[in-house]
Order: C-alpha cells, then sequence, then structure tokens
C-alpha cells in the first residue's frame, strides 16, 4: 500500500505543477536489419498521445543552445520530461499502434517524439532513465526523458493533429519523394493545373502556364478529362512541329480523353539547362514554355544561401589528387 500511496502522490505532483504534452510513437518500415537504419521516407508517426509531463529543467532549456557552426545557425536545446509510469502505461502504452499482442510496449522508446505547447517545438527521446529516483519503497514510479530539439529530415506524419502533422510544412527537403501531379484540360491550349495527392487543388487552371521541371523528380500531366481527345501533350525541343524533337524521359500511356491517359516525365540527367523547351500538341499548334533546372541535390547552394557544399568540394578538389587511381601503390597512372 506505501508504493501505491507514492505513484499515487508523484502522479498528482505531475499534473499540479507539470504540463499537458504529446506523446508520439515513432514506427519504421524497410529497416536494415545490418546497420539499424531505416530509409528516406519510411519513418512515420502515426498516432499521438496527450499525457502529464513534468518540465525537470526548470530554469530554462539545456544543451548547447544557438550557436553559429560551420554549418550555419544549430539550435540544440534539450530537456528534461518525467512521467509517471502508470501515467504512461494508461494514456499512451495500451494505445500504441507497434504494440504486439503478446508484448506491448510498456515503457517509452528512444526515438518517440514529444510536443510541447510550451513552446510549439517537437523533441526526440534520445534517452530514457528509468531509475530517475532509486526504489522508493522497493518500487519505481517515474521515467526520466531526456529529449533533444527534433531535426526534421522527410519523416512523415498523420497523427491527425494539424499542429503536429503541419508543423515542418514550410520546411524545404532538397528531393521530394511525391510526384508532381498537373490534372490537364485543353481549350484552344492546355489547362495546367496542380494538384496534391490527385484530389487537394493547389493552383488554379492557367492557359499555357509557365512551368520550371527540376532534374531528378517526376512529373505527371494527367490528360483524362474528355476536352484533350486527340491532343496529346509532349515535352519538345522547339515550338512548330516542323523540326521539334521529342526530348528524352518521357512516356505517354492511354488515350487523351480517357480515364488513365497520362505523360510521365523524367528530365535526364544530361539535358541542358540552359535551353528553352516547351510542352505542346503534336503539331505545334498550342504550347506553353518549359524551363529545365538542375537537380537540388547537386546544386544545393542555389537553392539555400546557407548551404556550402559546392564551396568546400571546390576547396577540398585543390588539397586532394582524386586523379590517383592507387595512391598507395606503383600504378599511379
Amino acid at each position: 500500500m506505501e508504493q501505491s500511496l507514492i505513484e499515487d502522490l508523484v502522479i498528482e505532483s505531475i499534473k499540479i505543477y507539470g504540463m499537458d504534452a504529446w506523446y508520439i510513437p515513432r514506427t519504421s518500415k524497410n529497416q536494415d536489419s545490418i546497420f539499424n537504419e531505416t530509409g528516406y521516407g519510411y519513418i512515420e508517426y502515426p498516432e499521438a498521445h496527450m499525457v502529464e509531463m513534468y518540465v525537470k529543467s526548470v530554469d530554462g532549456f539545456e544543451g548547447e543552445g544557438d550557436f553559429l557552426s560551420k554549418f550555419g545557425l544549430e539550435i540544440r536545446d534539450s530537456v528534461t520530461l518525467t512521467v509517471a509510469r502508470r501515467s504512461y502505461e494508461s494514456e499512451v502504452g495500451i494505445y500504441r499502434s507497434d504494440n504486439i499482442a503478446d508484448a506491448p510496449l510498456t515503457r517509452p522508446l528512444e526515438g518517440d517524439l514529444i510536443y510541447l505547447p510550451l513552446n510549439n517545438k517537437i523533441f526526440e527521446i534520445k534517452h530514457v532513465e528509468h531509475e530517475s529516483i532509486f526504489y522508493q519503497m522497493g518500487s519505481l514510479q517515474m521515467y526520466d526523458l531526456r529529449a533533444e530539439l527534433f531535426e526534421y529530415s522527410g519523416e512523415v506524419f498523420k497523427t491527425g493533429h494539424d499542429f503536429i502533422d503541419h508543423n515542418f510544412a514550410d520546411v524545404d527537403i532538397f528531393v521530394p519523394s511525391a510526384d508532381v501531379r498537373y490534372a490537364t484540360t485543353y481549350d484552344n491550349g492546355f489547362f495546367l493545373e496542380e494538384i496534391d495527392n490527385k484530389t487537394v487543388v493547389k493552383s488554379t487552371p492557367v492557359k499555357n502556364l509557365f512551368i520550371e521541371l527540376e532534374i531528378g523528380r517526376t512529373y505527371v500531366f494527367d490528360q483524362s478529362d474528355s476536352s484533350n481527345t486527340g491532343q496529346t501533350i509532349g515535352i519538345y525541343t522547339t515550338v512548330g512541329a516542323a523540326t521539334g524533337e521529342l526530348i528524352d524521359g518521357q512516356v505517354s500511356t492511354g488515350t487523351p480523353g480517357t480515364a488513365g491517359a497520362k505523360t510521365t516525365f523524367n528530365p535526364p540527367a544530361d539535358i541542358a539547362t540552359n535551353l528553352n523547351y516547351y510542352y505542346r500538341t503534336n503539331d505545334g499548334s498550342s504550347y506553353g514554355k518549359v524551363s529545365i533546372v538542375s537537380s537540388r541535390i547537386e546544386n544545393v547552394e542555389s537553392y539555400d544561401s546557407l548551404a556550402t557544399n559546392t564551396s568546400i568540394e571546390t576547396v577540398a578538389d585543390n588539397i586532394i589528387d582524386f586523379s590517383q587511381v592507387n595512391p598507395f601503390g606503383e600504378d599511379n597512372f
């Protein structure tokens, strides 16, 4: 009974002096069993559960704080949170979607996230201390969660809470995984309407819209609308049909004007980026201008003013001779 009394007092104290935070369990797919790594786009956070926690670092965030490094401004705030064992098990543990029926996850896990409404930031659990207070009355009543500010790198959030799922909506990841899709209609010219997952409209239809296509991404022009009948869209080197060549990297499937008709385009890596291209009809009677730009991952400095990837590589080339096939052997040619 003394153990239960202490546990009740701990829970009550956290409810009085703590705050309601959101616990976000982590799930991963296609994990490498050798290196224990998960590929880009395979880490998901499909749920979030509210649970009361006590901020143990009451004097402010810990860690290295804000500082300028050779990679730009870095914010390395950390925080220590205390959660009661019984509260975690009843509010989070039994509801985790990654639980196994005969072996439920009864403790917080490293890699899970915590959303703090105090500053509207997300922290990643780096270490779970399960013996923060050493066996009062022979039992343990709480966990200490040591967490650091979460560094977003393309993880998928599907918790159903907009303030969590859209927390990183403005973050530009250099190599987006989703295709860029255009709904195409035709009336003496192509009307392009950018769409998201085929359902959510992101822009209004524009006739012969100027579009910028990036090497390394996939573009899909959906021609299912009946207005496209007889007008297969293609990307050419010139406006007119007499000399224009259909450039590589595109595949047209289906019959324009019927369900499933589309043209898929992957700009080839060797395509010139300083020329004008055009998407148009077969006869060249209607067209829109296309600009091909370099891959973001290969030209980070063009998109991120703080990046120094190319500069560092250029300087390194002047220091290290990469032309040597075998610098430690006798056959150096």
